[in-house]
């Protein structure tokens, strides 16, 4: 039985969307690994800031980056599996949106603690680019797989590297609350996008 139901579930998967290299929604699907994973390097050039902010030591303000990978971590024990077990493009719009909150928590922060605590939650829910790229390779066919991983991938990594130049040239001009109002308003409008575009995907628990 469970082998039947699976065989009848994989052609409509394949049928759903043949993703290639060029489509919109790969484009869109790399856009949304590299704002997702930028959430949790915004910090990193604003401890400083942070600091004086909210009167503690850098040191202490440093602890936002440590929360902040843990949050990570945890995200990716926590909810990456759920890519396997829950329809994917709920749980993808679901995990973004929730991240949209924690940003909009972290830029109305009156304390640090306040700040650290959606910061934990931010690292958690910024793993939903990791679920991005497997289901990025899902939605590809044999001959494009690679091509299709490689664009997404190029998103994740440029996200990576260009959060912190992003995040200090935005907090120069006009504060550094006004960062994570606009990560914020990016994941609200990813979030958007992605619930428009995405294909309806069962999980497994779909297949039972």
């Amino acid at each position: 039985m469970p082998e039947s139901s699976t065989a009848s579930a994989e052609p409509s998967a394949k049928t759903a969307t043949n993703l290639r290299p060029n489509d919109l929604l790969t484009f869109v699907m790399a856009v949304a690994c590299g704002v997702a994973v930028a959430n949790i390097y915004y910090a990193q050039p604003l401890l400083h800031t942070l600091a004086r902010q909210f009167d503690v030591r850098q040191g202490t303000a440093g602890i936002i980056i440590t929360t902040t990978q843990l949050g990570y971590a945890a995200g990716l024990i926590l909810l990456v599996p759920l890519g396997d077990l829950l329809e994917r493009r709920s749980l993808i719009v679901g995990i973004t949106s929730m991240t949209a909150v924690a940003l909009i928590g972290m830029a109305l922060a009156p304390t640090i603690e306040t700040f650290i605590i959606t910061a934990l939650a931010t690292g958690v829910t910024a793993v939903v680019a990791q679920i991005l790229v497997p289901f990025a390779a899902h939605l590809a066919n044999d001959a494009e797989r690679g091509r299709v991983v490689g664009r997404v991938m190029t998103g994740l990594l440029l996200g990576i590297l260009l959060a912190r130049t992003v995040s200090g040239a935005v907090a120069d001009v006009f504060g550094w609350r006004a960062m994570y109002w606009i990560a914020a308003g990016l994941m609200l409008v990813q979030a958007l996008m992605l619930s428009r575009l995405l294909p309806r995907e069962p999980g497994q628990n779909s297949l039972k």
